[in-house]
C-alpha cells in the first residue's frame, strides 16, 4: 500500500516536471514564431523584398546624432514616437534620388494628416555637397516640405544602414513604426509608380502598403 502511494507521488512529481518543460517549450516556440512574423514582414503582397538589410527589421531605430537641420528645429527619432516615420537617405546629384523624390512628396502628402512623416537625411560625398545652401536649393526644387538634415560625418547613415557592412547603395529608406522599431527597408536604387520600371513600381507599392498597415497599428 505504501509502495503504491509512493509511486503515485513520484508519478505526480514527474508529471509536474513535464508540464513545466512543456510550458517552457511552448513559450519559446511562441517567441520564435512572433520574431519570425516580424522578420517575414518583408514579404509583401506584390512579392517585393529587399536584397539587403533584412537583418535590421525588428530592431530599435537609432537616435539622430550630429545632424545639421536645414528647414526645422532639431528633432530626434524619440520625438517622433506615435508616428510612422520614413527615413530617406539621399544625395544631391544622385539620379536615383532625383527619380525617387516625387514619390517621397506623394507619400508624405497622402499620409501626413494620419500620423506619418518623412525625414530626409542628406549624406554628402564631397566637400561641395556639404554646402547647406546647395542642399536647400535641392530641397526647394524637389518640393520637400518635410524635415531635412545634413549628415556631414555620416553618423546617422552609418548607425542605421552602413556601419561596417558593404552595401550596394547608400541612398536607402528605412520605415520606423510608432514604437520606434524598424519595420521596413528599401535597400537603395529607386522607387516610384511606373509602367516601364517594374522594380521601382513594386518597391513603391510595397512601401505604400507598409505605411498604410503601420498607421493602423496602436502606438
Amino acid at each position: 500500500m505504501y509502495q503504491v502511494a509512493f509511486c503515485s507521488i513520484c508519478i505526480h512529481i514527474d508529471m509536474s516536471k513535464y508540464k513545466k518543460i512543456f510550458l517552457v517549450i511552448f513559450l519559446l516556440s511562441f517567441i520564435i514564431q512572433t520574431k519570425s512574423g516580424i522578420t517575414k514582414e518583408a514579404d509583401y503582397k506584390n512579392g517585393w523584398k529587399p536584397k539587403e538589410g533584412l537583418e535590421l527589421i525588428g530592431t530599435k531605430a537609432p537616435s539622430f546624432e550630429g545632424l545639421n537641420w536645414l528647414n526645422t528645429e532639431p528633432i530626434n527619432i524619440e520625438d517622433l514616437r506615435g508616428k510612422v516615420v520614413l527615413i530617406r537617405f539621399w544625395l544631391v546629384g544622385c539620379p536615383l534620388c532625383e527619380h525617387t523624390a516625387p514619390a517621397l512628396v506623394e507619400l508624405y502628402n497622402k499620409y501626413k494628416n494620419d500620423g506619418f512623416i518623412v525625414v530626409g537625411i542628406h549624406h554628402p560625398k564631397s566637400q561641395e555637397t556639404k554646402d547647406p545652401d546647395l542642399v536647400r536649393r535641392a530641397v526647394n526644387a524637389f518640393g520637400f516640405d518635410f524635415p531635412v538634415a545634413q549628415d556631414n560625418d555620416w553618423n546617422v547613415i552609418n548607425s542605421y544602414w552602413l556601419g561596417v557592412r558593404k552595401r550596394s547603395f547608400t541612398s536607402s529608406s528605412i520605415l520606423v513604426d510608432k514604437k520606434g522599431i524598424i519595420r521596413f527597408v528599401h535597400d537603395g536604387g529607386e522607387f516610384y509608380k511606373s509602367d516601364t520600371n517594374p522594380e521601382a513600381d513594386s518597391a513603391y507599392h510595397a512601401i505604400d502598403e507598409k505605411i498604410h498597415e503601420l498607421l493602423k497599428e496602436n502606438p
